[in-house]
């Protein structure tokens, strides 16, 4: 699954498109700060998405953990200790997420949904093991891609970000104009 398409009209397909930093230099302030918003954005929805697949991934390790130690898989996960393990991972409170990336629109957000959806959490005492083990590495592809791409994102917010602090320096901006809507 790829969650960026060449000529894409999505938020994420643009920003790593080539030219979304095309004369960075030259364009004016308020589109700057509005792709920067827009990459903000981004990474927040996949920020959001890694962690929902960490813990879909937790969960179906914990379940192939069960059955390889020869505990009984009805009596459920240790939900205490699948919490304290993303507690964790993530830490109290670091990452607050917010209804805009919940909300976020877009085909990408769908597939990977339907994919944490079939993630087996709701049969994985009926699932084989080596379809638990099919679903684990399904799963973990489709983090390595979000990871991978998150980094992208990343790279262009970085390369936003210095234009912007190069104009605060030169005197082409002045930071208070960002409050008061103005370029």
């Amino acid at each position: 699954m790829s969650l960026v398409k060449a000529q894409g009209k999505r938020a994420l397909d643009r920003i790593l498109a080539e030219e979304f930093l095309d004369e960075l230099t030259t364009i004016p302030l308020a589109t700057l700060r509005e792709r920067r918003l827009l990459v903000d954005h981004e990474e927040a929805w996949l920020s959001y998405l890694r962690r929902m697949l960490h813990g879909r991934i937790d969960i179906l390790e914990a379940t192939v953990a069960m059955r390889r130690d020869g505990r009984d898989e009805s009596r459920g996960l240790d939900i205490a200790a699948l919490v304290s393990s993303l507690a964790t991972q993530m830490g109290p409170g670091k990452h607050p997420i917010g209804l805009d990336v919940v909300e976020s629109p877009g085909a990408g957000r769908r597939a990977v949904e339907r994919l944490i959806a079939r993630a087996g959490l709701d049969e994985y005492s009926t699932m084989s093991d080596a379809q638990l083990d099919g679903r684990l590495d399904e799963l973990r592809d489709v983090e390595r891609d979000v990871s991978e791409v998150r980094h992208r994102v990343h790279e262009v917010h970085g390369q936003l970000t210095q234009e912007l602090a190069r104009r605060y320096r030169s005197g082409e901006a002045q930071p208070d104009s960002a409050l008061k809507g103005t370029s």
